[in-house]
């Protein structure tokens, strides 16, 4: 019998219905990600810092006023403005109507965790001994997600737990993932190039600034990632 621990990759997107993060669906080209967590469960609040990138000034500032009256928004602490179009935001979120602590209490370690057009997506890693356990896990929370919201990905996948470490990829939300492969295969970082960032953007339909945030999101992850390792 095989009593190795194996590691596993999750990745979800949900809808989160009422939730601060439903509402970016109303703001054209917002963009959130997640840079640090930490639960006081027993305050009954969640310690959190994202960033918020947007296309155009005006809507990044409308979001930013609107944000403290969104669902399961306690308080804001803090707005740290970059530039016009990226904000860095700290806040206290409701512990009870934090998705990514359901996941944490199904023994997940959340990695990231992006919003966009209503929609959130988190990627986090399982280690388990017992399939049968994660899998009963798993499906617990599938329906937990689900008194929530919509669920409309829910994937979990098999990997060395090696990659884990090595690999900066796991990192990399899905369109970052997509976008870099097709900018690598057509020419974007060749010299000359292949394709330019507005041929890119018209590819993936999104304008040419938020393909730059993409792209240079994608890279600063595999960078720190490949500085951390070193």
């Amino acid at each position: 019998m095989n009593n190795m621990t194996k590691a596993f990759k999750f990745y979800v997107q949900v809808e989160h219905y009422n939730d601060w993060s439903y509402y970016t669906r109303d703001f054209d080209g917002i963009r959130t990600s997640m840079r640090y967590y930490y639960p006081f469960k027993e305050r009954g609040f969640s310690f959190e810092v994202i960033t918020v990138t947007g296309t155009k000034s005006d809507i990044v500032k409308s979001f930013i006023r609107r944000f403290k009256y969104l669902g399961n928004i306690i308080d804001v602490v803090s707005i740290s403005k970059v530039n016009n179009r990226i904000y860095e935001v700290v806040f206290l979120g409701d512990i009870k109507g934090m998705l990514k602590y359901l996941i944490l209490e199904h023994g997940g370690i959340v990695v990231s965790s992006y919003v966009g057009n209503g929609i959130k997506d988190f990627t986090a890693f399982f280690f388990t001994k017992n399939i049968n356990e994660l899998e009963t896990s798993l499906s617990k929370l599938h329906n937990e997600l689900n008194n929530y919201g919509k669920v409309l990905t829910f994937n979990i996948t098999n990997i060395p737990r090696t990659a884990i470490f090595t690999s900066p990829i796991y990192g990399l939300t899905d369109i970052e993932r997509r976008i870099l492969q097709v900018a690598y295969h057509r020419g974007f970082f060749s010299y000359p190039k292949g394709v330019n960032l507005n041929d890119l953007a018209r590819e993936f339909n999104i304008s040419k600034a938020t393909m730059d945030i993409h792209l240079r999101n994608a890279l600063k992850k595999i960078i720190s990632s490949y500085l951390n390792n070193e």
